[in-house]
């Protein structure tokens, strides 16, 4: 396929605007008193969207930081009395992030510059994706033609999306998405009977270096007896409608999600 040069011309525009806000950000951010990734970690723990405060994996999601390296940032912003930890109201054992009075009034101030400045700049992502060559956000998009035995596609897509691919949505999860009632679920079925086993899950903690040996034991876990049932559930599911598994996993890319997807299109 060959792109026209419009296209890279919109490319380059976009990545320099976006290279121009982010140093633009980090003069502001040093001049308010914190090093850019302070900032950052202020926005990710206020913006988290949930009932509760964020966990530190939470943060190192958004962050797109390893754990340790999270816990080390944590430390110093705790350290200077922007962040602070506590307890989550609904399980003891779990540790979540708040933000101090003093670090909530420095990140006021600063996203109210930021906000100033993205008016001033008009800097608007969709429409600056709009006329490119279009992307795929999902793994594999519902509405494919109908494959062998009748049944149809599958994607996969987090709960948290407002726009997915049409179908049945299938969460495949072990535990409820943080944050999101019953009422508000975009799903029709769980079988979490398929997710990851919690001793997996715990070995894995979503580093991506480890993803090809969790997709080894996860498809190992997928092909015993007790799954077996599942599997066939959602093969019959297959035969009506196109299927959405459905994870709140912010790494689709690493997800077990896309390893359950693979598996059952081999079937």
């Amino acid at each position: 396929m060959t792109l026209p040069n419009s296209t890279y011309a919109r490319l380059l525009a976009l990545r320099t605007g976006l290279r121009h806000f982010e140093r633009w950000s980090a003069k502001q951010a040093r001049a308010a008193g914190l090093t850019p990734a302070q900032h950052q970690l202020l926005l990710a723990i206020r913006g988290h969207q949930g009932e509760e405060r964020p966990t530190i994996g939470e943060v190192a999601d958004y962050l797109f930081l390893r754990h340790h390296s999270t816990v080390e940032l944590v430390d110093r912003a705790e350290a200077a009395g922007l962040v602070e930890r506590q307890r989550s109201l609904t399980d003891h054992r779990v540790v979540r992030l708040s933000l101090t009075a003093e670090g909530e009034a420095r990140l006021e101030a600063l996203s109210a510059l930021h906000l100033e400045e993205l008016e001033r700049l008009e800097l608007d992502l969709p429409r600056a994706w709009d006329g490119l060559a279009p992307t795929q956000r999902h793994h594999g998009f519902p509405g494919e033609p109908v494959g062998a035995g009748g049944r149809r596609g599958i994607a996969v897509a987090r709960v948290y999306d407002k726009d997915r691919p049409e179908g049945t949505g299938v969460l495949v999860d072990r535990l409820w998405p943080r944050g999101l009632s019953k009422a508000e679920a975009p799903f029709e079925l769980w079988v979490k009977e398929l997710a990851p086993s919690a001793g997996l899950r715990k070995w894995y903690g979503h580093r991506p270096e480890r993803f090809e040996e969790f997709s080894r034991r996860y498809r190992d876990e997928l092909d015993s007896e007790a799954s077996s049932g599942a599997l066939e559930r959602l093969d019959d599911a297959r035969r009506s409608s196109p299927l959405v598994l459905m994870t709140a996993t912010g790494d689709l890319e690493h997800s077990g999600a896309l390893v359950l997807k693979k598996v059952l299109e081999a079937r």
